[in-house]
C-alpha cells in the first residue's frame, strides 16, 4: 500500500479540491482529494474509512496549491493517539494508515489518517 501511494508523481502535482464526505456519518467518512498531475493528468483519490484529517493549511497567496511531497506513514504520533482513543471501544485500527501532502507554494500539509485509499 505504502509503495503504491509514495509512488504516485507528487512532486508538482496541482491540488484543485479536499472534499470531506460526512453524509453518512460512521458508515461511510471519506475524504476526496483532486489533484492535476504533473503530466497534466487529473485524478481524484479518495481516503475511506478515515478516523481524522488535520489541515494546516495557508491562504491568501496568489499561486496553484501546488504539492512538494507526499507519503504514506505508518509511524505518526496521530496513530497512536486515534489507536488509544477507540481501542477502549474494542476498534483496533490496524489498518490505519496516515497519508500525509505538504504543498511548496503555501507550505501547507494535510494529514489524512485512513484504512485505505484508491485512485480514480
Amino acid at each position: 500500500m505504502a509503495d503504491s501511494f509514495n509512488s504516485l508523481p507528487w512532486h508538482d502535482a496541482q491540488l484543485l479540491e479536499l472534499t470531506i464526505d460526512r453524509r453518512n456519518p460512521g458508515a461511510r467518512d471519506e475524504v476526496r482529494v483532486q489533484v492535476i498531475w504533473p503530466d497534466g493528468g487529473h485524478a481524484t483519490l479518495f481516503f475511506r474509512d478515515c478516523y481524522a484529517v488535520t489541515a494546516d493549511m495557508n491562504f491568501g497567496i496568489n499561486a496553484d496549491e501546488l504539492i512538494l511531497s507526499a507519503s504514506l506513514i505508518e509511524d505518526d504520533p496521530g496513530l497512536a493517539s486515534i489507536r488509544n482513543k477507540w481501542g477502549p471501544r474494542g476498534v483496533t485500527l490496524e489498518m490505519l494508515r496516515c497519508y500525509r501532502l505538504e504543498t511548496s507554494s503555501t507550505a501547507s500539509v494535510l494529514r489524512i489518517y485512513a484504512e485505505r485509499f484508491e485512485v480514480a
